[in-house]
């Protein structure tokens, strides 16, 4: 996420001098738990994600609504799991006339350093792991849950999908105007 959040902060300075929408495609294949976090924490004035489908028409309202604000540029965090982002780069240029270009940040993402709260949480869920192994309690995942390290049965874990909090693409539409 850190990756992402630096590198989009790096394209919102080119959009706002060259006056162009940015498409930044993100991870996320199937779900947009990381779009919907980036998105929100950028200020993206539209979040793509593979859980609430946008019209490209909606898309082109936000874009025309921008505009006639005074806003000359706009970043779109998209999933890569939405579709095809060259596609969707044409069709907003085609209605919207904006100049649109498309990034994508792809396995950048996976590299550079964790972050300081990353590596802590690694010790604390390393530590919990090896009391739970200890105990002969294994086949467990170890994770955060309301703020306490804890763990659940790997067949729990597995047979349940969290869902996307769709309250955060509602935020990110209000902080986005």
């Amino acid at each position: 996420m850190n990756t992402a959040v630096s590198e989009i902060d790096k394209i919102r300075d080119t959009a706002i001098s060259y006056e162009r929408i940015f498409i930044v495609e993100v991870m996320g294949r199937t779900r947009g738990f990381l779009a919907a976090t980036v998105g929100l924490t950028v200020g993206a004035e539209v979040i793509l994600v593979p859980e609430e489908k946008l019209s490209l028409e909606e898309i082109f309202k936000v874009i025309k609504e921008n505009s006639a604000q005074g806003k000359r540029s706009g970043i779109i965090v998209a999933a890569e799991g939405v579709g095809d982002t060259h596609k969707i780069a044409r069709e907003i240029q085609r209605h919207t006339g904006a100049e649109v270009r498309l990034s994508i940040l792809g396995y950048a993402q996976r590299g550079g350093n964790p972050t300081a709260r990353s590596r802590f949480l690694a010790s604390l869920f390393a530590n919990q792991a090896v009391e739970l192994l200890l105990k002969e309690r294994g086949s467990r995942i170890v994770g955060l849950q309301n703020g306490k390290i804890t763990s659940v049965k790997l067949e729990e874990s597995c047979s349940r999908e969290k869902p996307l909090d769709l309250g955060l693409l509602k935020l990110a539409r209000v902080l986005a105007t």
